[in-house]
């Protein structure tokens, strides 16, 4: 897997039981997969079938899909679920073309919009740890044995030096990455010993997360229309009425990410573990939305967000009529906005501010009477959310404060 452009006229084929609802939705967004990687996607076919077949098809499906690949002159089928590896040998042998499954699909799409070296190294994880599971399930294949000289009883099996090969590169690639997460450990600790929010801004691919982020920080981050457009994760600062806070975008989600994404990606995905807040965007025009918000719940949850607060946001508001924005209040309770057309934006960045001062209280500040300055201070420098009176001093409860800010931190009581 190398994430270059897959260049090649390609037909999209989708699987489904006569007892399942048809999804065009997942079989459209294997088509935008595959046009991100510069596939020209000739058609979209659908098998029914009544029973599950060992090879995926039948043998005259396969025999139906061979003759319209040779009609079309077509050289790549991809299938928008995942093959096993019987499966995908059976296919390439019989259809005569190269074959490629959902799950090599993303893993292509992230390999190709990989532009650091921390993301090139964390996909070639995930591949190479996607590849020895496949190696593991096509074992019996690999039992010729390769015969070494001075060693004693059976020389060691193909698939033996195959898998023990993938392990040393995984192994390798990890010790590399390590240090990156090393790095993600220490920024991550000295944002929570700030006095400054988190919030991350979290959802599907392609949804506008990071055009949002440019909107609510006035800052630039790449923002394309394609699907995993951002796989590193950035920090903005940004401010919401006196709060401050940091932005961070993070990489999309997708349904059936590769399990194999999610664990080299985990430390990169934690980051919004360590939120005070989550954006969960979700663009209002897509038909499966409900679905697509479960998808990211989903992850949320697998990597500990479930308890942090969240505000909804439907995107794109300027793509739909005003029946459609009916149907997506009904949905959930959120923001109707556009990050192109800023609608809705100013409400979105008021109610933040407010969610901020009631769930963000980062300390307590403990100042004695005969230190007036210390209080001047921490009024000028965070946004105060309470303050009482003792017998001898304030007891100040602070929010967020400006980057740079002046804290009376002697003063400032954790327990």
């Amino acid at each position: 897997m190398s994430g270059e452009s897959i260049a090649r006229t390609a037909v999209i084929v989708s699987v489904r039981r006569v007892s399942e609802d048809m999804d065009p939705d997942r079989a459209e967004e294997t088509r935008q997969l595959a046009e991100g990687l510069g596939a020209d996607v000739l058609q979209i076919r659908t098998f029914v079938q009544r029973t599950p077949q060992r090879y995926l098809l039948g043998k005259g499906q396969v025999e139906e899909l061979h003759d319209l690949l040779q009609a079309l002159r077509a050289d790549l089928v991809i299938f928008d679920s995942e093959l096993t590896p019987p499966q995908y040998r059976h296919m390439i042998d019989f259809l005569e073309s190269s074959v490629m499954d959902r799950t090599r699909l993303i893993l292509e799409t992230f390999a190709a919009h990989a532009h650091t070296g921390e993301a090139k190294k964390r996909v070639q994880i995930a591949e190479r740890m996607f590849e020895l599971g496949q190696l593991r399930a096509m074992n019996a294949g690999y039992d010729q044995q390769a015969g070494f000289i001075g060693m004693r009883g059976p020389g060691e099996t193909l698939f033996q030096k195959r898998r023990r090969a993938k392990k040393s590169e995984i192994h390798d690639l990890r010790e590399q990455v390590r240090e990156v997460d090393t790095r993600y450990a220490v920024k991550t600790h000295t944002r929570q010993e700030s006095a400054i929010a988190k919030v991350a801004v979290v959802g599907y691919t392609n949804v506008g997360k990071s055009t949002l982020i440019n909107v609510l920080a006035g800052s630039e981050l790449l923002a394309e229309n394609k699907l995993f457009a951002t796989l590193d994760t950035a920090a903005r600062p940004a401010h919401f009425g006196r709060q401050s806070a940091v932005l961070i975008d993070t990489v999309g989600f997708i349904r059936d990410l590769p399990e194999s994404l999610m664990d080299s990606f985990r430390s990169t995905l934690a980051e919004s573990r360590d939120a005070d807040l989550l954006l969960h965007v979700v663009d209002a025009g897509v038909r499966d939305l409900q679905e697509r918000i479960h998808v990211v719940d989903t992850v949320l949850a697998r990597i500990g967000c479930a308890d942090i607060p969240r505000v909804l946001v439907f995107n794109k508001i300027d793509t739909v009529d005003q029946a459609r924005r009916e149907k997506v209040l009904l949905i959930g309770t959120g923001f109707m906005i556009s990050a192109t057309t800023l609608e809705g934006v100013d409400r979105l960045k008021d109610h933040i501010a407010e969610v901020l001062l009631r769930h963000v209280v980062h300390g307590r500040y403990v100042i004695p009477f005969t230190e007036p300055g210390a209080r001047a201070e921490l009024y000028a420098g965070a946004v105060v959310v309470n303050e009482r009176l003792t017998a001898r001093s304030w007891i100040i409860e602070a929010a967020g404060a400006a980057p740079g800010a002046r804290l009376p931190q002697r003063f400032l009581r954790k327990d």
